[in-house]
C-alpha cells in the first residue's frame, strides 16, 4: 500500500530572505504576537507554514532586541533612543512612514549628534550623563531630562534649517547616510521633546498591554495632556508609542475614540491632532494590502502569500472591531476598502497555485489503447524537485484559501479555483489508477512512484478516506495481471 511520506518544510535561502524581509518591517510587539500565534499554529498541527524556521528566525529577533541576561550597564546612548525604542523597525522596504525608526539609523543619529556643533549642548549633557552611570550616581533623572531637552531643541532647531537650506540638508544626509535616516533623525527630535511623557508612559504599562482599563485609560489622558503642555506637536507620539506597546496595535484605538470625545480644555483639538494615530494604524493596513497586491503580480511563493494574508486578516479584523465599537464609519470604509485589494490578492494567489499544482501533474495524448485520445497522465515524465515542492506548498495553501478568504469578509474569493483543484486532483489520481493497470513493468513501476507522490501533493486537498480508497485501487491495480 502506498504510504504519504512525511516531508518537512524548510526555507531555501531566498525565501528566508523574503520572509525575514517581511517580518523585519513589522512593529516589535507585532513581532511578539506573530510569534506567538505561529507556536500555537505548530500546536495545533498546523502544516501550511514552516513553523520551526520562523519561529527560530523570530526568536533571534526578539532575544536580540528584548534579551535582559545580562543587563548591560546604562550608557547615555542607550538612555538617549529609549523614548523612540517602541517604534524601530528592523527592516524598512521602500518611503520613510511616521512613527517608524529604522535600527540602522541609530548609530548614525549618534554620531552626528555628537560630532555637530548644531549638537553641542546635546552632547555635554549626554558626556554629564555617562559620568553620573560611571560613578553609580543614586539618581540620574534631572540629567537624562537635561539630554532630552537639550536633543530636542538641537535636533529641531538643526531639522529646521535644513528645512530652509537645501546645502545644509544635503550635507545631513550624506552624513546620515541616507534621506530616510535624515527623516528619522528629524522625527526623533519630535518624539524627545515629549520624553518626560512617553517615559512615564512606557514605565506605568510594561509590554506586552493585553488590554486597558478604565483607570489605564484615564492614566493615559493625564499623561497626554502632559505631553500636550510639554509640546503640543509632539503629544500624538505618546500615543504612538502606546499603540507599539500594545499586544494587538488596534486596541489603541479605544483610547484614541475616548480622548477625541472627551471635553477636556487640556486635551486642545485632540481628533486634529492625533489624528496622526488611526492614520498610522490604517497606513500599516494598506501597506499590507499593497503588499500583497504586489506580490500577487510577481513570483508566487505560498508560505510568504499565506504569513501576509493572515497577518492581513488579523489587523483589518481587530481594525474593524475597534472602529465598530467607535461608531467611525469612515474607517470602517477605509478597511472595507483594503480588504477588496486583499481579496483579490488572494484570488491571484490561488491560481498561480493551480497553475504550481498543475506542472507536478504533467499530462500527454492517449493513443494506442488508452481511451478516446484524452490527456492522460505522463508519468514517463520526470518531475523536478523543485516543480513537487512547490505543488506540496500551492496544494497547502488552496487548502487554507477558504479559511483565508471567510477571515477576510470575501468568502466567494478564490472559491472557484479551489473546486477546479479539488476536482482535477481527484481526477488524475483516478486516471493513474488507471494508467497502472494498463502499464508493464518498468512503466508499471514508473507509474506507480508517481502515483505515490501525487497522494502525497493532494493530501491536503482531498479526504484523508478518500486517499485510503485511491491508494488501495493503486495497490490493487499494480497486482493485475
Amino acid at each position: 500500500m502506498l504510504k504519504p511520506r512525511p516531508v518537512p518544510l524548510q526555507l531555501p535561502p531566498e525565501k528566508r530572505a523574503r520572509l525575514l524581509k517581511f517580518l523585519g518591517a513589522l512593529p516589535d510587539a507585532t513581532a511578539a504576537r506573530l510569534f506567538a500565534a505561529l507556536e500555537h499554529d505548530r500546536a495545533r498541527g498546523g502544516r501550511g507554514l514552516p513553523h520551526d524556521a520562523l519561529l527560530d528566525d523570530l526568536r533571534r529577533r526578539l532575544q536580540a532586541q528584548e534579551a535582559a541576561f545580562p543587563k548591560r550597564p546604562p550608557t547615555a546612548k542607550r538612555r538617549f533612543f529609549t523614548p523612540a525604542e517602541d517604534l524601530f523597525v528592523g527592516h524598512r522596504a521602500g518611503r520613510k512612514r511616521p512613527a517608524r525608526i529604522a535600527r540602522e539609523s541609530i548609530n548614525p543619529i549618534w554620531d552626528l549628534v555628537m560630532s555637530d556643533p548644531a549638537c553641542a549642548e546635546t552632547a555635554r549633557a549626554a558626556a554629564a550623563l555617562d559620568q553620573a552611570y560611571v560613578e553609580g550616581a543614586r539618581s540620574t533623572d534631572g540629567l537624562e531630562a537635561a539630554m532630552f531637552d537639550a536633543a530636542a531643541r538641537n535636533i529641531g532647531r538643526l531639522a529646521a534649517r535644513a528645512g530652509q537650506e537645501p546645502g545644509l540638508r544635503a550635507d545631513l544626509i550624506a552624513r546620515l547616510g541616507g534621506a530616510g535616516r535624515f527623516e528619522d533623525f528629524a522625527e526623533l527630535g519630535r518624539i524627545l521633546a515629549a520624553a518626560g511623557p512617553i517615559r512615564a508612559l512606557q514605565e506605568t504599562f510594561p509590554k506586552p498591554v493585553a488590554a486597558l482599563t478604565e483607570e489605564d485609560v484615564f492614566e493615559v489622558r493625564r499623561l497626554y495632556a502632559a505631553a500636550r503642555a510639554a509640546d503640543a506637536g509632539s503629544a500624538p507620539y505618546l500615543l504612538l508609542v502606546l499603540t507599539a506597546r500594545m499586544e494587538t496595535p488596534w486596541r489603541a484605538l479605544s483610547v484614541y475614540y475616548h480622548l477625541a470625545r472627551a471635553r477636556d480644555p487640556a486635551l486642545g483639538d485632540f481628533a486634529d491632532e492625533a489624528g496622526v494615530v488611526i492614520e498610522t494604524l490604517f497606513d500599516d493596513l494598506e501597506v499590507a494590502a499593497r503588499g500583497l497586491e504586489r506580490d500577487a503580480n510577481g513570483p508566487f511563493d505560498a508560505d510568504d502569500a499565506g504569513l501576509r494574508l493572515r497577518h492581513f486578516a488579523d489587523f483589518a479584523e481587530g481594525l474593524a472591531a475597534e472602529a465598530r465599537a467607535g461608531e467611525d464609519m469612515v474607517t470602517l470604509n477605509r478597511v472595507e476598502a483594503c480588504r477588496d485589494i486583499a481579496g483579490e490578492a488572494l484570488a491571484r494567489f490561488a491560481e498561480q497555485s493551480l497553475t504550481a499544482l498543475r506542472r507536478a501533474m504533467p499530462v500527454r495524448h492517449a493513443g494506442g489503447a488508452s481511451r478516446l485520445m484524452a490527456l492522460r497522465p505522463d508519468y514517463a515524465r520526470p518531475l523536478p524537485a523543485q516543480a513537487v515542492s512547490a505543488a506540496r506548498e500551492a496544494a497547502q495553501f488552496l487548502a487554507a484559501a477558504p479559511g483565508l478568504a471567510r477571515r477576510l469578509h470575501r468568502a466567494p474569493a478564490a472559491a472557484g479555483v479551489v473546486e477546479d483543484a479539488v476536482a482535477e486532483t481527484r481526477r488524475y489520481l483516478s486516471d493513474l489508477v488507471v494508467e497502472i493497470r494498463a502499464a508493464e513493468g518498468e512503466d508499471r513501476a514508473a507509474a506507480r512512484r508517481h502515483m505515490e507522490t501525487a497522494v502525497d501533493i493532494a493530501a491536503p486537498l482531498l479526504p484523508g478516506d478518500e486517499l485510503g480508497v485511491l491508494r488501495e485501487r493503486a495497490h490493487a491495480a499494480a497486482l493485475s495481471a
